[in-house]
């Protein structure tokens, strides 16, 4: 029996993966997304892997061969609500970050090249009217000549309290854990959870995040393991659906499931290269190019494993 370590993000759609079958013995180690796939790019140093989907994009625009991906889509965020401000800022909404500095952690990182995105598409406001500030422990790959990047070392919360930019990007900012009348930011986009549920609404589009690759010389030994591994994704997903973990734990969030899974059809998460996921992937693919990340817009089959453009649910 084959051993495979799978190495991702610490998820409830993940408590499943540790599995024996066709011959293999799946691992799945938990750590830190943004860590690993750093580790990855420099290192190639696990067999298999959640991985950061802009990032894929641009390996393999780059002409990179060592890795593959298969459509499973473990990672997706808004991102609106990622943007903040200072309380005192007089920064009211997206237009008025033209001429502003923002920070970010690592310019590269698929939630950036959406906001990017989203700030162009939905508001007219370009990545070129932007000074951009990130931390230069954390990139992954270089910026384009084009954008005014400043790369210095301090995390984005840090720069932000300390007036040295005038918004950023943050999944999780520390502020949030002081009491709300301690807390210096605000979210720029307010009500977020509204705008986000009506961004999805007029565009179908719920950002991904991360898919799954393969190193190739485990592809080699393993052919099989692309489908293995979606199988084994599908059903630890399915589990989480039923033990509904988060709605067991949070008061009146038994109703907040079910209106939220009315929102996605039944399933926020869908894997496979469904029509939704394809506009998906088409579209931050899109965002890559016009922000000059990319050189082409890359085909669906150039991304994924041939034969993974057939599994489905």
């Amino acid at each position: 029996m084959e051993t495979v370590q799978l190495v991702g993000g610490d998820y409830e759609h993940a408590l499943g993966l540790e599995q024996e079958r066709d011959g293999v013995r799946i691992r799945y180690t938990r750590g830190s997304p943004s860590a690993i796939f750093g580790k990855m790019i420099l290192e190639q140093c696990y067999e298999t892997c959640e991985f950061s989907l802009a990032n894929l994009i641009m390996l393999m625009d780059k002409g990179a061969k060592w890795l593959s991906a298969i459509p499973v889509f473990p990672n997706r965020a808004f991102r609106h609500h990622i943007l903040y401000v200072r309380k005192d800022s007089g920064i009211r909404g997206p237009e008025d970050l033209r001429g502003k500095r923002l920070a970010v952690e690592d310019y590269s990182m698929t939630a950036a090249v959406w906001v990017r995105g989203l700030l162009n598409e939905e508001y007219g406001v370009s990545w070129r009217d932007i000074s951009w500030f990130c931390d230069n422990r954390q990139g992954r790959f270089q910026p384009p000549a084009a954008a005014k990047v400043t790369l210095l070392e301090g995390d984005p919360e840090s720069l932000l309290e300390a007036g040295r930019v005038d918004a950023m990007m943050s999944s999780a900012p520390r502020d949030e854990h002081r009491p709300p009348q301690e807390r210096k930011f605000r979210r720029l986009f307010e009500p977020a959870q509204q705008i986000e549920e009506d961004y999805y609404k007029r565009t179908g589009i719920f950002p991904i995040n991360h898919c799954i690759v393969i190193r190739s010389d485990v592809l080699a030994r393993l052919p099989h393991l692309p489908k293995l591994l979606f199988d084994i994704y599908l059903e630890s997903k399915r589990a989480a659906y039923r033990r509904k973990l988060g709605a067991s734990l949070v008061p009146w969030s038994k109703l907040y499931w079910s209106n939220i899974f009315d929102v996605f059809g039944g399933d926020p998460l869908p894997y496979g290269l469904t029509d939704s996921n394809i506009k998906v992937v088409s579209r931050l693919a899109d965002y890559l190019h016009e922000q000059q990340l990319i050189d082409h817009i890359p085909t669906l089959e150039s991304l994924f494993l041939p034969d993974s453009l057939a599994f489905r649910e």
